[in-house]
């Protein structure tokens, strides 16, 4: 890990120092496996009236494309929900077979982890690996970029053998292959690179080749972009802290995307979503300016 984790582990689980709120958050991912604190037998619960497989065992998983790893903030957050449920729409229409674990999904961990709790997140670590192999998992796609960086590269080393792809990713393998076609509906489509996906992982092709698909006209770069792009805010557990110094993260995001005039700002994080909404309703800007993921505009988009 690089050092600032180290660092940040110490403090946490040796000299006990932390934001007094984390106590609360990791209480939460010890007893219900999630931030929200909400009962892990209802992680399925967003899929309701949509008719998803729930694999119930690993002979649900032998005939199908993909397991969906929905993760904890498409579980249980409203809005993250929404994606979810477009990014089903997507499979459905390509003809993807796939299924969730439902009430079995355990969490990746992932934040616990950057916020120095290493010991906790070991735990789940245990969990999940556990699970998958007793489901036999071989194939997963998601629509979060902080689970698809854990599943494919902290879970490496711990004798993880599936294979993991983000949801732009299978969109734009869809689209490639003509399973699926969109209509350009959207003007001014601003892009927010994910940190996960992005500076993390190297993804920066994929999400733009799917916009462009569903793009009047040609879309609209941040100054800080690719590479160089700026966190939403909610990165490295700070999404379950409060911001004290300066200006919040997500607002100043916020604002340089109004410099842009999009009508919408896409990304492909739930974290980022909610975080990007906020900061547009903290600068009275919610009613100009949409935010969308990059599911929702194709679900939207779907050509028969």
């Amino acid at each position: 890990l690089p050092r600032f984790y180290r660092l940040r582990q110490h403090r946490v689980m040796m000299a006990g120092e932390f934001p007094p709120e984390l106590k609360a958050v990791f209480r939460a991912y010890e007893v219900q496996g999630n931030a929200w604190g909400l009962p892990a037998e209802t992680r399925g619960d967003w899929a309701a009236g949509l008719d998803v497989p729930v694999a119930r065992s690993a002979a649900d998983l032998a005939g199908v494309d993909y397991l969906f790893y929905v993760g904890s903030a498409q579980s249980f957050d409203p809005r993250a929900q929404k994606v979810a449920r477009a990014f089903v729409a997507i499979l459905r229409a390509a003809g993807v077979s796939f299924a969730i674990l439902g009430p079995r999904e355990p969490t990746t961990g992932e934040c616990v982890r950057r916020l120095g709790n290493e010991l906790l997140f070991a735990e789940l670590a245990d969990a999940l690996l556990a699970t998958f192999d007793e489901f036999g998992v071989r194939r997963v796609v998601t629509c979060d970029p902080h689970a698809y960086n854990a599943l494919r590269n902290e879970y490496a080393g711990r004798g993880a053998g599936w294979g993991v792809l983000h949801h732009t990713q299978l969109i734009a393998r869809l689209m490639a292959e003509g399973r699926i076609t969109a209509g350009r509906r959207f003007e001014r489509i601003a892009f927010h690179d994910p940190c996960y996906l992005g500076r993390h992982n190297g993804e920066f092709a994929a999400p733009r080749r799917v916009l462009a698909q569903v793009a009047v006209d040609t879309p609209l770069e941040f100054a800080l972009h690719g590479r160089r792009s700026m966190c939403c805010g909610a990165g490295g557990g700070r999404m379950w802290m409060e911001e004290s110094l300066g200006t919040r993260i997500n607002q100043l995001r916020c604002e340089q995307a109004l410099e842009l005039t999009p009508t919408v700002v896409a990304t492909a994080c739930p974290y980022c979503s909610l975080m990007l909404d906020d900061g547009l309703k903290a600068l009275g800007a919610d009613g100009r300016v949409a935010i969308r993921d990059v599911a929702e505009l194709v679900a939207e988009a779907l050509q028969p």
